[in-house]
């Protein structure tokens, strides 16, 4: 408010000051315009208007001793003058007098609506002050309390640097899945080129229709799974393996398989070596190591596994013939898988053994599973593989 008034003021001491300066203006150029007029008047040979009132008194006076009536002009062809005694007086200079006149109460005129404008706008920035004044205020605290609501530079990085640690962990606690490890360790691509194969077979039955056939049944029967499975006990897994190749007549090297048992039993003879100092290493560190070597070693024996039946599958389908009765063979792929599925779950209880938390215990059971059902998925496939061989065989 007072900003307001202090600028009220200026504006109207300026108004007053723009009012004498105009009037000064006009009063020196209506002085101006005076002694112009004189000047021209001089210039033209013109008498002043002494003279010519001396003249008209000196020519009255004659008139009157003589008798003879002073001479009348036309009104319309003249134009009044009042000379300093206050007589009509008509010259040809008057005219450019009373124009003059007219200019100077015209200037006046102006002048004053001028004064008048100048007072009207400083009015309206006195209102326009007051109404800025108090539309602004109420404005200016609300961009304040908005720029306060958007976050600052430190509340970013937090949030930032929470959402990076909280990825972080759930990528810690993706990868250790079954189905991340097994997928890493190329378990799934070779279960999905046994799931080709079948579907390749099951295609090839559709254009070959031989429903009827015996061993059909017995093929489902056979590798049905079945949850009264016993389980089986093996001394050395290599020797089973080697065994159910020969039955199968199958020339397949067991390597791999053989490697990555080894490698196993490496790590838990290094576990039981080796203890880790628990001043140096959190626990939580030695649970988490504990844990991932636990299922990286189930996740890998399970992709050697599927990746063996993959071969199987493919080299029983090179064949002409069937060289080996197919009840002995759909058992003997059904004995194999049994005894695959039971040296993971041997895996998983050694080490379990080296586990003292109850939570990764139940945690490396579940995963566990979830190997068994991979591997166990591929008797599913070899059914119409089997089925496929005994057409094709049929027809040789």
């Amino acid at each position: 408010t007072n900003f307001c008034e202090s600028n009220c003021q200026g504006w109207s001491s300026w108004a007053a000051s723009s009012d004498s300066n105009l009037t000064k203006v006009a009063a020196n150029a209506t002085k101006g315009l005076s002694g112009a007029l004189e000047t021209f008047e001089a210039t033209l040979g013109l008498p002043t208007p002494e003279e010519l009132a001396k003249e008209m008194q000196e020519s009255e006076s004659k008139q009157q001793q003589s008798g003879e009536a002073p001479p009348q002009e036309p009104a319309e062809s003249s134009q009044e003058a009042i000379s300093p005694e206050g007589n009509p007086l008509y010259y040809p200079g008057s005219g450019l007098w009373s124009g003059l006149s007219a200019l100077s109460v015209t200037g006046t005129q102006y002048l004053n609506a001028g004064l008048d404008k100048l007072e009207e706008v400083s009015n309206k920035a006195y209102e326009a002050l007051n109404d800025q004044t108090t539309e602004d205020t109420p404005k200016t605290k609300q961009r304040a309390r908005d720029s306060t609501k958007g976050p600052n530079l430190m509340t970013v990085l937090q949030e930032a640097r929470q959402k990076y640690e909280q990825q972080e962990k759930i990528s810690a606690e993706t990868r250790l899945t079954m189905s991340y490890l097994f997928d890493e360790k190329q378990g799934l691509s070779q279960l999905e080129a046994l799931e080709m194969l079948s579907k390749e077979c099951v295609l090839k039955m559709k254009n070959n229709p031989s429903e009827g056939n015996t061993l059909f049944l017995y093929i489902e029967t056979s590798l049905e799974l079945k949850s009264g499975d016993s389980e089986i006990i093996i001394e050395h897994l290599g020797a089973a393996v080697t065994d159910c190749l020969k039955t199968l007549k199958i020339d397949l090297p067991i390597s791999k398989i053989n490697q990555c048992r080894y490698e196993i039993a490496q790590q838990l003879a290094e576990m039981d070596m080796t203890t880790l100092d628990e001043t140096a290493k959190p626990s939580d560190t030695k649970k988490t190591v504990l844990l991932s070597t636990s299922l990286t070693s189930v996740a890998s024996f399970t992709a050697r596994s599927v990746e063996l039946f993959k071969k199987i599958a493919e080299m029983s389908l090179l064949k002409s013939t069937l060289d080996v009765d197919m009840k002995t063979q759909a058992d003997t792929i059904k004995f194999l898988n049994e005894v695959l599925c039971c040296e993971i779950d041997n895996i998983r209880e050694q080490f379990e053994q080296k586990t003292e938390s109850k939570e990764d215990v139940d945690r490396l059971y579940l995963e566990t599973s979830n190997a068994i059902s991979y591997l166990q998925e591929t008797l599913y496939f070899f059914v119409p593989i089997l089925k496929w061989i005994v057409v094709k065989t049929s027809k040789s």
